[in-house]
């Protein structure tokens, strides 16, 4: 399960600011609540990201989990800021 986490954890980020952002403007179309999750976010994927950074890779799939976690907070990291530009520039 924890291999899972690892993997995923960039991706979970990125959909919970996805369907965040979606309900934020719905509820309550605020750009300030918009901003303060991609902050929060953005804070996510640097701590997996470092975290990432210092897995160990004794073996095959231990270089494999940390490059895959490694690329999914990266995207994530992207795809977090690519959503924000509209609250950004409004």
């Amino acid at each position: 399960m924890k291999s899972w986490l690892i993997v995923l954890g960039g991706l979970i980020v990125w959909a919970v600011h996805f369907f965040g952002v979606y309900a934020l403007a719905e509820i309550a179309p605020d750009r300030v609540l918009v901003l303060v999750l991609s902050a929060v976010c953005l804070l996510a994927d640097a701590v997996l990201l470092r975290s990432g950074l210092r897995l160990p890779t004794p073996d095959g799939f231990a270089r494999w989990r940390r490059s895959s976690a490694i690329t999914g907070a990266l995207l994530s990291m992207v795809a977090v800021a690519w959503q924000s530009l509209p609250a950004l520039l409004s």
